[in-house]
């Protein structure tokens, strides 16, 4: 399983909107959050239509406008953010692409797939904004987010 750029980007683009309306106590405006996370407007705009959509984050328009979290950032976990891009987390596409394989019924791998995508589900749902945010402010003195 690879993760798209996309689930990546937005990820890192959560985590400064949170940073900045929690420890700013203000908007996360487009334009610092595309220089700092080093990825164009355009593309960050690609990425915060799926966001907007998926009920992550809303638009303050006006002059001291920009970017909040529409959820707390503790009910915000990696499995959705990876979900709304990438789709259902699975190891294997046996039981769930169109393509499915001919061989599931006898197959007696599939099990295996299916435990570990679970387990690596149930870790995801596990990691939310909040407690990275908490591991990251425990190490850095700085307001940059990486």
């Amino acid at each position: 399983m690879k993760l798209s750029t996309k689930s990546r980007y937005a990820l890192r683009i959560l985590l400064q909107i949170a940073f900045e309306n929690l420890h700013g106590n203000k908007l996360a405006q487009g334009r610092i959050i595309a220089s700092k996370q080093d990825i164009t407007e355009p593309y960050l705009e690609q990425i915060m239509i799926p966001l907007k959509k998926g009920g992550l984050v809303e638009t303050v328009r006006g002059c001291n406008g920009g970017y909040k979290l529409k959820k707390l950032p503790e009910d915000i976990n990696i499995l959705e953010i990876i979900e709304l891009f990438d789709g259902p987390v699975s190891l294997s596409a046996c039981k769930i692409s169109t393509n499915q394989c001919k061989r599931i019924d006898r197959c007696i791998a599939s099990n295996v797939w299916d435990r570990l995508s679970k387990v690596f589900k149930d870790a995801a749902q596990e990691i939310t904004l909040s407690s990275i945010l908490e591991d990251y402010m425990g190490k850095v003195t700085t307001d940059y987010i990486i």
